[in-house]
């Protein structure tokens, strides 16, 4: 499993519980009449809004764009190094290597994950 794999797995299932947890936040505030749960305090509050399920999916969809264009890099490094097009592979090189940090970092989120691999570790 190489580590964009590994990334766009865990994407996946943080879409996925965001996805559901969003339409459970749309479940009544009452039941049989009486309040569902106490109101949150105000730190409480914020750190829902901050998590909430719209935000979480724009973050994903922030990740995604990442770890899709440093596998993109990836291909374009590789065919300009076969290729023999040094000045496009030297300026590739270098993008690439900026969003190597990004993905290592990221991923490093998921370091307890059962396939992290801790060649990963930056």
């Amino acid at each position: 499993m190489t580590i964009t794999e590994f990334l766009i797995a865990r994407l996946d299932e943080d879409e996925s519980i965001a996805r559901m947890a969003d339409s459970a936040s749309s479940q009544p505030d009452e039941v049989d009449g009486e309040p569902a749960a106490a109101a949150p305090s105000l730190p409480q509050q914020q750190h829902i809004d901050r998590w909430s399920p719209a935000r979480v999916l724009v973050d994903i969809a922030a990740k995604r764009t990442i770890v899709q264009t440093y596998e993109e890099l990836g291909q374009v490094l590789t065919k300009a190094l076969d290729g023999g097009h040094a000045d496009e592979a030297a300026v590739t090189r270098n993008l690439f290597a900026g969003l190597q940090v990004a993905v290592l970092a990221h991923a490093m989120t998921f370091a307890d994950h059962p396939d992290y691999r801790e060649e990963w570790q930056s």
